[in-house]
């Protein structure tokens, strides 16, 4: 097991002393309630700092990273972990996130049983588009619209009613940006201001992760249509090594949803619905999704440590869980 660092402060210069990662897993990981705020204070009371903000160095850069735990068995919530140093809420935080990938009820061909609850259900494989997060070592940026030109997914009626998304997401100054990115609108929850988190597999950093020695190649799709074609040339453009990635995958983020949402929440149309309540049940199709309190927070962590000229990077580590 790999080692993370933590100290009294992770910014006075004491000496700091390892810890195995295990210490930062939560007795419990509630499903049925956001549970940042008492997955936080269980975390704040075992440690003062993660240590891991503006360490180590690549590319002129120091680094400074999350760190999510996944638990082997992919029914679970995992936790994710990261810290912010000033501001209005400065300290660690914990919040709890999947990484399970895309699931079915039915038995697919290659596809993993497990259970959620009392739920039979079927995992696709972790080489497969959208199958479980895999581990390693990727870079992190918000998506926001001051440096992202961002399309959205989904046929163009998906559109309609979301005046409130597309004027989060609308170019500040209609200029060209250096990132950019497709997105689906069921990603910006009302539930908070957050914006989704790019996730882009870091190609010189996996020494000594879980992602070290994993075969990377271009896996590039298809375009359907003109307006997918026109979509994949834009990505291309600001990212000619986009849709590189381990097992030829590529395209991810951190991002939460609408199960949150009051429209959803009262939507006779969705009464029953096991993702209501319970986080285990929400499809991930390939990202790391969280609840959007977190993500709105996690947005924070990245903003700041950015804005101090670190390189912001997420480790994805699978583990066994208590």
């Amino acid at each position: 097991m790999a080692l993370i660092f933590v100290a009294g402060s992770a910014y006075a210069g004491e000496k700091k002393e390892s810890l195995k990662a295990e210490t930062l897993l939560p007795a419990s990981i509630p499903y049925d309630r956001p549970a940042m705020e008492e997955l936080t204070a269980g975390l704040r009371g075992k440690i003062k700092s993660l240590g891991l903000n503006n360490t180590g160095a690549a590319n002129g850069k120091s680094i400074s990273r999350a760190l999510l735990l996944l638990d082997h068995d992919r029914a679970k919530a995992g936790v994710l972990n990261f810290e912010i140093e000033t501001g209005t809420r400065p300290g660690v935080y914990q919040c709890e996130a999947l990484g399970r990938g895309i699931t079915s009820l039915v038995p697919e061909p290659g596809w993993t049983r497990g259970m959620i609850g009392g739920t039979t259900i079927y995992y696709a494989p972790l080489e497969s588009k959208d199958g479980a997060t895999v581990p390693g070592i990727y870079d992190l940026r918000n998506i926001t619209p001051d440096r992202y030109e961002i399309t959205f997914l989904g046929r163009p009626s998906a559109l309609e009613g979301e005046q409130e998304v597309l004027k989060r997401t609308a170019n500040p100054d209609g200029k060209p940006k250096p990132f950019f990115s497709a997105v689906w609108t069921h990603w910006y929850s009302k539930v908070a201001p957050s914006v989704p988190v790019d996730m882009v597999w870091a190609e010189d950093s996996q020494t000594g992760s879980q992602g070290e020695g994993r075969p990377v190649s271009e896996n590039r799709p298809k375009a359907a249509s003109p307006q997918e074609e026109a979509r994949q040339a834009a990505q291309l453009a600001h990212s000619p090594r986009y849709y590189y990635g381990p097992y030829g995958r590529s395209g991810w983020a951190v991002h939460s949803d609408r199960w949150e949402d009051a429209e959803r929440r009262n939507d006779a149309k969705q009464a029953g619905r096991p993702e209501l309540s319970d986080f285990r049940f929400r499809d991930t199709n390939g990202c790391v999704k969280v609840r959007p309190g977190c993500l709105a927070v996690f947005n924070e962590f990245i903003a700041e440590q950015e804005s101090l000229g670190r390189r912001v990077q997420l480790e994805v580590r699978e583990i066994p869980f208590p």
